[in-house]
């Protein structure tokens, strides 16, 4: 098991029709004869609200942009790769940045991802620009810092080759997945 992660653009608000229940069978022929692709649900959640600006409140969306899916990693890989992206942008690790959130603070880097579940939920369209922004300023100064990783000028890390090119490759998918999803769409954790 582990965190997939599917970026779109160009969301669509798609009524369902009155009376249809959500996954029958009838649901199912509707969205095959729609011909749109997959149909996604939305609904509300009460902790990550930042995350989703700029997203219908609930119902079904259908992506009629571009879309991009990558695999993160395991759960555990997931959350180690977040937390060198928050000692790499920051110097401080993932569960500094939960706690500077907690307590209100805002405007960290890369905080509306290290800052979220690792499991499943979704990122809309205006954190996914902020995301996207942070990806691009704050790419030299990572890349730098895990250069010194790898050439073992740190007291904070160590990485192999191996790791440098997960870390970068991880990083590029993120980079291009907020990317998409900045053009009226979402990042779907799955």
């Amino acid at each position: 098991m582990g965190l997939d992660i599917t970026a779109m653009s160009e969301l669509e608000v798609v009524d369902l029709p009155e009376g249809m229940e959500k996954w029958s069978n009838e649901y199912y022929e509707w969205e095959e004869e729609l011909g749109k692709g997959s149909l996604y649900s939305l609904g509300n959640d009460d902790y990550f609200t930042t995350q989703l600006e700029g997203l219908p409140k609930s119902g079904l969306v259908s992506a009629t942009g571009d879309k991009f899916y990558f695999r993160a990693g395991s759960y555990s890989g997931y959350g180690e790769w977040r937390n060198d992206l928050a000692l790499a942008s920051m110097g401080i690790g993932a569960e500094t940045v939960w706690k500077k959130a907690d307590d209100g603070e805002k405007n960290l880097p890369f905080s509306e991802l290290i800052n979220f579940s690792d499991a499943d939920g979704i990122i809309g369209p205006m954190a996914s620009q902020r995301l996207y922004q942070d990806f691009v300023k704050y790419e030299k100064k990572i890349i730098d810092t895990i250069d010194q990783w790898y050439l073992k000028m740190s007291d904070t890390k160590e990485y192999d080759s191996d790791d440098v090119r997960w870390f970068i490759t991880k990083y590029n998918d993120w980079k291009n997945a907020f990317k998409i999803a900045s053009n009226n769409g979402m990042v779907l954790f799955h």
